[in-house]
């Protein structure tokens, strides 16, 4: 029986050959653009969830005006000691260079002679391993950590440097010859599903019994990032609620402190480690984490093409369906059950959902380098993905598309079928209603995407207050080269092509350190204040315009002095502010007094994504970084006598440099990703839904051809034909656009509130999209227009 079923509906297939294959182009990109989404949520929402109990991990945050995520290196296991509902805890930070850059490191095996830069370091407790599950494979995880003679490298960092990863006991020099550390331990490489990621575990002990009073180690700096593991069960926010008053204990807070922390919701804060990459963007995140937005745009996205591609099935099979009354009719009148005629139309909604779901794998075996190309990421291509998630995926299609044919149709009367009575009207409107949303889909993926690249443009174009278009940036790794900025900028500016160099502690785009500053006549209004070490010609490579006042120079009074940006002069109430004295409370040693000279117009020296902050510029050589301004004239001649210049100065590291206009767009890389992926996709749901309007038109339009054939004989002109077929579809995307475009503008500008600097929703967008769609619309419908108002009334009436 079930073969005689699957025949017939093979049968129906091949006859109805145009909507069998409308119908299964349509429902295989649907299930294959819903499949490539799906695929990137599942990463986006699995970040941390790979370590054991990972519901019970937290970050402890540091809650204020500007919240960030660095707190006192002992806190983790002072709430170990103090809170019988901590478990364990763990106090971690990356090896920081001036300015909170992290340093970079020339590691050799000198055996082999094999030499790499290495910068992801992380200085970890001994207590990593009771946090998080981190797959130790060589050495024991509870007591390698314990001894501060070693380090621990993650597989692929072992096996760059031994060829093998069986290297325990081995040893790596760092940055000299006498400078040998012993490897202790290897660990899998860290999952992409990370919120932070190291390829070597320095033990903290190290570190501190290299300097025992350094402050960077006590409840007095904010400096490192703390976990605890929570025993199963417990209140977290319970817990938190108590933080504050407990601090007390350690940190010399006042109760009026505490009061007014607690009337401005200030405070320590346990952040879920599951929801860190999606949610938290606090100051000096370890890595730049995800946007839940952007995850709730790409469901929104999945679920409409999804609809949009399910609706499009439904609505053929409705109309084929209703097309093939008689046919039903008959067969009831000959004797078949409801039962039979109901298990024919699942058969032939579940063949051809199985052939679009085999189309689907097909495209998706195409695609996915392309998909992960433009996200970044690779996808986990899991068996249970294409085991699971397709089948499941293509059975509710099919039980979606059949259950209508199979269930109202079935059940009608013979006698009605065969007289053309059965409510056709009713499904007509139905149909009218699934173009309308499949229609609503496509106006919103169209304008979300439109806005969301007119965004992007908006930020890599906004002024920002600097010139970074052919500033080279060089990372200074040897350290000796502080003090030999001055000869280097002698040498270089030998080179042909290169007009002005200096350095800098941090360059715009990447972390800068915070301390706070006040005016010495106002001491209580302080403010955080980022803060960069320059070289005397920053400003001129940067090309950065100074308000008032003047640069630094080449003198030692200037050693003390101070550069402020315009945010921060006004959020310390100055006016006329060179010659006034600032000071700066800053990291490792007594507050610094000192004159402001000059005053530099704002410029954003980090990610759009953020408001302008005070900044601080001071005369001090602690550089991470050359600026070297070049003419991109003959870039390969300059680039090659800069690289010899700078051997002579460093022969030990790699050199290397990077463009730091091309550093900036990093910072928006999310956006372009999802602006690239979002064009697709949307490409994708305009043209299934156009193919599903063709399949339904041509259907419309074999129905109509009778009414055209009278209309020509009574005098219709061509013109007249065209607008009488084309006019209800065109209603119908009208009404679509209208719907869509208040939905569009919420949730449009809902996103664009994650960027401090952002456009405003121009109604143009919505116009020229709606006349894209209208005008998709006729170009769909225009073939089967004309084919059907040049009908020869005499072939259609000769029966009449």
């Amino acid at each position: 029986m079930i073969r005689h079923y699957l025949n017939t509906a093979l049968r129906n297939l091949v006859r109805n050959k145009f909507y069998s294959i409308i119908t299964i182009a349509s429902l295989a990109i649907g299930i294959a653009s819903v499949f490539f989404i799906v695929q990137y949520l599942k990463l986006e929402l699995s970040y941390d969830r790979f370590h054991d109990g990972a519901n019970n991990i937290y970050r402890i945050a540091w809650i204020n005006g500007n919240p960030q995520t660095r707190t006192p290196h002992p806190m983790a296991q002072a709430m170990v000691q103090d809170f019988p509902e901590v478990e364990s805890g763990v106090s971690l930070s990356p090896l920081w260079g001036p300015g909170l850059t992290k340093q970079i490191f020339s590691v050799r095996n000198p055996e082999k002679d094999i030499r790499y830069d290495e910068s992801s370091v992380l200085a970890v407790d001994s207590t990593f391993f009771k946090v998080f599950s981190f797959q130790v494979i060589k050495g024991d995880p509870a007591t390698v950590l314990k001894n501060p003679g070693g380090i621990l490298l993650s597989e692929s960092t072992a096996i760059k440097y031994f060829g093998t990863s069986d290297v325990v006991g081995k040893q790596l020099e760092v940055n000299r010859e006498s400078n040998l550390v012993q490897i202790l331990g290897v660990f899998k490489d860290v999952p992409q599903s990370s919120h932070f990621h190291f390829d070597i575990l320095v033990p903290l002990i190290r570190l501190k019994l290299e300097d025992q009073n350094d402050p960077y180690y006590t409840w007095a700096d904010f400096g490192h990032y703390n976990y605890v593991r929570l025993k199963p069960g417990t209140d977290a926010k319970l817990l938190e609620s108590k933080l504050l008053s407990w601090s007390k204990k350690y940190i010399e807070f006042h109760d009026e402190d505490i009061r007014w922390f607690k009337e401005n919701n200030y405070g320590f804060q346990l952040q879920p480690l599951t929801s860190i990459h999606l949610q938290s963007h606090l100051r000096w995140e370890l890595e730049p984490n995800g946007n839940i937005a952007y995850v709730y745009l790409m469901a929104a996205a999945a679920l409409l093409i999804m609809i949009v591609g399910a609706v499009n099935f439904l609505n053929l099979n409705m109309a084929q369906a209703t097309e093939r009354m008689k046919e039903i009719g008959v067969r009831k009148s000959l004797g078949a059950f409801r039962q039979q005629l109901t298990f024919q139309f699942m058969a032939e909604s579940v063949l051809i959902t199985s052939i679009s779901l085999l189309f689907a794998v097909f495209l998706i075996e195409i695609f996915i380098p392309v998909l992960q190309a433009l996200n970044g990421k690779a996808f986990e291509m899991e068996q249970e993905s294409f085991l699971l998630l397709l089948p499941t995926l293509g059975l509710i299609i099919a039980i979606g598309a059949g259950i209508y044919p199979s269930m109202i149709l079935s059940a009608a009367k013979p006698a009605l079928i065969m007289k053309n009575n059965l409510g056709q009207s009713q499904s007509i409107n139905l149909r009218k209603i699934f173009i309308v949303f499949q229609f609503i889909a496509s106006m919103a993926l169209i304008s979300s995407s439109a806005i969301i690249t007119q965004q992007v443009k908006f930020i890599q174009h906004k002024d920002l207050g600097f010139k970074p278009e052919e500033v080279i940036v060089l990372p200074i790794k040897d350290r000796s080269m502080n003090n030999r900025i001055e000869e280097l900028r002698t040498e270089m500016l030998k080179v042909n092509g290169v007009l002005s160099v200096s350095a800098t502690s941090n360059i715009p785009g990447k972390s800068f350190n915070q301390n706070s500053i006040y005016a010495v006549q106002d001491p209580e209004e302080k403010r955080d204040a980022s803060e960069s070490m320059v070289d005397v010609d920053f400003l001129k490579v940067m090309n950065i315009s100074l308000m008032e006042g003047r640069g630094f120079l080449k003198n030692i009074a200037d050693s003390n002095a101070f550069i402020l940006n315009e945010t921060a002069v006004n959020q310390l109430g100055l006016k006329n502010a060179t010659g006034k004295e600032i000071v700066w409370v800053r990291d490792g040693g007594p507050p610094v007094k000192g004159p402001i000279i000059g005053v530099v117009k704002d410029f954003h020296f980090q990610s759009l994504h953020e408001p302008l902050r005070p900044l601080l510029m001071r005369l001090e050589n602690r550089f991470n970084f050359a600026v070297i301004k070049i003419q991109s004239s003959n870039f390969e001649n300059t680039i090659s006598h800069i690289e010899k210049t700078w051997r002579q100065f460093d022969n030990r590291f790699r050199f290397e440099f990077s463009f730091l206009d091309s550093q900036l767009d990093q910072l928006y890389r999310e956006e372009k990703n999802m602006v690239e992926v979002l064009d697709i996709f949307s490409l994708l749901g305009v043209g299934i839904a156009s193919i599903g309007l063709l399949g339904i038109a041509a259907l419309a339009f074999r129905q109509r051809t009778k009414e055209v054939s009278i209309r020509k004989v009574l005098g219709a002109s061509l013109s007249n034909l065209i607008v009488l077929l084309i006019k209800d579809f065109t209603q119908l995307v009208l009404i679509a656009i209208v719907l869509a475009v208040p939905l569009v503008w919420w949730l449009m500008n809902s996103w664009l509130q994650n960027f401090s600097y952002r456009i405003s929703i121009n109604p143009v967008v919505f116009v020229i999209t709606g006349i894209s769609l209208v005008l998709v619309c006729w170009l769909t419908l225009s073939f089967l227009t004309l084919k059907t108002a040049k009908i020869n009334p005499a072939e259609t009436l000769k029966s009449e």
